[in-house]
């Protein structure tokens, strides 16, 4: 059975301003309750098929309505998600979903690759998780542009930019920000004004300087990011989710 949901969050609080967002524009929702990695979340599931093209035009009728972009999953998972094969078999190609592996795994894979790595995953997957985010690519996202927080490039480890937001090229060393999770923060901010034309859930403030810049729901999966996030960038995405199976399979 093929389940679409309109987002995923890791607060009751933001899942029901969801619902109640959906039903004012007639789009009928409820919240499913669920764990992973051992910690509640909560996803807004907004019908069920039996066929794919039936479930993708639920998600088409759920954008043009509402600009909420929706994602399709093949079951609903009540287990930890860090140790289930069944799980890691999800599409990862949208941007927009839950976080399927554990923190502990994001830090050991990078620890392997750089022993001197600081530890974010954490903030990658509790922060992915209320954004509905997929956390742990994103955290992919993030060794691909620091070199496994080697930081070789224009940005520099103390500004704590771990999507090399605002290095532009040319030397160009970006935004900084004051801690790692405000750095995570502003990387999850920014995707999210990629992924989705929402409003911004408001419980942290909004740290990404160039959020306003983005075209709103311009890339809903990692490879739509080519030639938006980074020019030309034909093979970003790719690079992405080929460094995600990495990990996963790691």
């Amino acid at each position: 059975m093929l389940k679409v949901f309109a987002g995923s969050f890791k607060s009751r609080e933001n899942a029901q301003e969801r619902v109640s967002f959906l039903r004012s524009k007639g789009i009928q929702s409820f919240i499913v309750p669920t764990t992973i990695s051992g910690e509640p979340w909560f996803r807004v599931q907004s019908g069920s098929f039996s066929s794919r093209e039936n479930a993708e035009k639920r998600i088409t009728e759920i954008k043009s309505i509402t600009g909420v972009t929706a994602f399709i999953s093949a079951d609903h998972v009540n287990s930890d998600a860090s140790t289930s094969p069944r799980s890691l078999q999800l599409d990862p190609s949208s941007i927009l979903g839950s976080t399927q592996l554990s923190a502990e795994k994001m830090n050991a894979y990078v620890r392997k690759l750089n022993p001197s790595a600081p530890l974010l995953g954490n903030f990658y997957k509790t922060l992915g998780d209320y954004y509905g985010i997929r956390g742990d690519v994103a955290f992919a996202q993030a060794m691909l542009e620091t070199d496994y927080f080697r930081f070789t490039g224009d940005v520099r480890y103390g500004q704590n930019n771990f999507a090399g937001i605002g290095a532009t090229g040319g030397g160009a060393r970006g935004a900084s920000f004051s801690t790692p999770e405000k750095g995570v923060l502003a990387h999850l901010q920014h995707l999210y004004a990629y992924a989705s034309t929402a409003p911004l859930p408001n419980r942290f403030p909004l740290v990404d300087p160039r959020f306003h810049l983005v075209n709103r729901g311009s890339a809903t999966t990692w490879i739509a990011l080519n030639g938006n996030w980074a020019v030309p960038g034909t093979s970003y995405g790719q690079s992405i989710l080929n460094l995600y199976k990495r990990m996963t399979e790691s």
